[in-house]
C-alpha cells in the first residue's frame, strides 16, 4: 500500500524531463522564499513602519500587475527555456546587487523597492513559461499530479525557507546583506539546470499581434464558465488572504511582545502544515472532490486568520499560522490543478499568467493595507483580510453550485487538457 501511495503521489517525477526542471524550480522557489522574509526584515529595520514593508512589495505588484498578462503571450510565442534561462540570470544578478548594498550600508527603502519591481517584472514571464513547459513536458494523465509535485516543491520551501533565513540572518557576519549573497549563488544552480533540458519551440499563438493574442486568451477564459470562476477566484484568495504577510512584523513587534525577525517561525508552522496537506492531496488533483477540497481549503484559510488576529500569545498565533498553511497549500495546489486541466494547451503561458497577476494584486494591495494597519491597528487589519477571504469563496461556491445546476443535463468528468465546461 505504502509502495502504490508513493508511486501515485510522484509519478510525475519518473519523468527524467520534468524532474530537472522540478529540481531547478524548486531551488528558485527557496530563493524567493527567502527573499520575502529578508526584505521584509531590511525594510521594517530601516524604518520601523508597516507602510515600509508594504511599499517594498509594492514594487513587485506594480510590475507583475502591468506586465504578466503580456508575458503570458510571450511565453506562448517564444522558446519557454530561453526565456527562463534569461530570466532566471537576470533574478540571479539582482540579488548579487541588493546583496552588496546592504553589506556596504547602503541600501535605501526606494531601491529596496525598485528590486522588486525588477523580480516581478522578470518573473511575469518566466512565471508562465514555466508553467506552460510542465504541459509540453507530461502526458495528459500526468497534468495534474506535475502541477501537484511543483506545489509540493513550493511549500518543502516554505518548510526550508524560513528555517534557512533564520540561520542565516542570526549569524552576525552573514545577516540579511549575507542572506541575500546566498540567495544569488542558488541560482548558479538553476541555470545548471535549465542547460540540461532541451530546447522549447515557440506554440503558433493564432493571433496577428501581441494584444490580438491576448484578446484570445481572454477569450478562451470567458468562453469557459468553469475556467472563468477559478482565475478570478485565485486572484481574490490570493490578494487577500496572503497580504497579512505585510502586517506580520508589526504584529509581532506592536502585539504579541516579539521580534520582527521571528515571523520565520511562523511562516515555518505554515509550511509545515502545507507540505503534509500538499502530499496528502497531490494524487487527489485530478479527482472528483478536487473543487470541494479547494473551496475548503480557502474558508479554512480565511478562518484562521480570523483567530490569528485574536490571539492573545505568539504561541497561539503560530497554531493558527500552522492550520493556515493547511488551508491555503491545499487551495493553491487544487486551484492551478483545475485551471490547467479546463484551459487549452496552446493557452497556458497567457491563461496562467494572469494567475500570476494574483500576486502583483497581493504587493499592490500591500502598500494601503501597511498604512491601514499604522492606523487601525494589526489585529484589525487582519481581521478584514480574513472576512474578506470568506467572501470571496463564499461568493464562488455560489456561483460553482449554478454552474452544476446549469450542467447538470449533461454530467461529465473532469475534463482532459482539450475539454470544457
Amino acid at each position: 500500500m505504502i509502495s502504490n501511495w508513493f508511486q501515485d503521489t510522484f509519478q510525475s517525477l519518473r519523468n527524467p524531463r520534468y524532474r530537472t526542471l522540478w529540481m531547478g524550480t524548486t531551488v528558485a522557489f527557496l530563493a524567493f522564499m527567502m527573499s520575502s522574509i529578508v526584505q521584509s526584515i531590511v525594510a521594517f529595520d530601516l524604518t520601523g513602519k508597516n507602510g515600509a514593508v508594504g511599499m517594498v512589495a509594492l514594487g513587485q505588484g506594480l510590475a507583475t500587475i502591468v506586465i504578466s498578462p503580456f508575458g503570458g503571450v510571450i511565453a506562448d510565442r517564444v522558446s519557454k527555456r530561453k526565456l527562463v534561462l534569461i530570466g532566471q540570470t537576470i533574478i540571479g544578478l539582482n540579488f548579487l546587487v541588493v546583496g552588496i548594498l546592504v553589506v556596504t550600508d547602503a541600501i535605501t527603502i526606494l531601491t529596496l523597492a525598485s528590486s522588486t519591481f525588477v523580480m516581478g517584472a522578470v518573473f511575469s514571464f518566466i512565471g508562465p513559461a514555466r508553467q506552460a513547459w510542465i504541459g509540453e513536458l507530461v502526458s495528459g494523465d500526468e497534468m495534474g499530479n506535475a502541477i501537484a509535485m511543483q506545489q509540493v516543491g513550493m511549500t518543502l520551501t516554505r518548510v526550508i525557507g524560513p528555517l534557512l533565513t533564520a540561520a542565516l540572518v542570526a549569524v552576525s557576519v552573514i545577516g540579511t546583506g549575507g542572506a541575500y549573497l546566498f540567495m544569488s549563488g542558488m541560482f548558479g544552480y538553476v541555470i545548471l539546470t535549465l542547460t540540461q533540458l532541451p530546447g522549447t519551440k515557440p506554440r503558433p499563438a493564432g493571433g496577428k499581434s501581441i494584444l490580438g493574442d491576448l484578446r484570445l486568451g481572454l477569450s478562451h477564459i470567458a468562453s469557459r464558465p468553469r475556467l472563468a470562476l477559478l482565475v478570478p477566484l485565485f486572484m481574490g484568495v490570493i490578494m487577500f488572504g496572503f497580504s497579512y504577510q505585510v502586517v506580520l512584523p508589526g504584529l509581532l513587534e506592536n502585539e504579541l511582545g516579539r521580534d520582527a525577525k521571528d515571523m520565520g517561525l511562523l511562516f515555518f508552522a505554515g509550511a509545515l502544515s502545507g507540505l503534509v496537506v500538499t502530499l496528502g492531496v497531490a494524487r487527489k488533483a485530478n479527482g472528483p472532490n478536487a473543487w470541494r477540497m479547494m473551496f475548503g481549503g480557502a474558508l479554512v484559510l480565511g478562518v484562521s486568520l480570523g483567530v490569528t488576529a485574536l490571539s492573545a500569545t505568539f504561541w497561539q498565533a503560530m497554531v493558527m499560522m500552522f492550520i493556515a498553511g493547511a488551508g491555503s497549500s491545499a487551495f493553491q495546489l487544487l486551484n492551478n490543478s483545475l485551471i490547467m486541466q479546463y484551459a487549452d494547451q496552446a493557452y497556458y503561458g497567457r491563461v496562467m499568467s494572469l494567475t500570476m497577476m494574483a500576486w502583483g494584486m497581493n504587493g499592490l494591495v500591500g502598500f494601503p493595507i501597511g498604512l491601514a494597519a499604522d492606523r487601525c491597528g494589526e489585529r484589525e487589519t487582519i481581521f478584514v483580510l480574513a472576512l474578506l477571504v470568506i467572501l470571496v469563496t463564499t461568493a464562488a461556491i455560489m456561483i460553482h453550485v449554478s454552474l452544476n445546476r446549469r450542467f447538470a443535463s449533461r454530467p461529465a468528468p473532469l475534463p482532459t487538457l482539450a475539454g470544457g465546461d
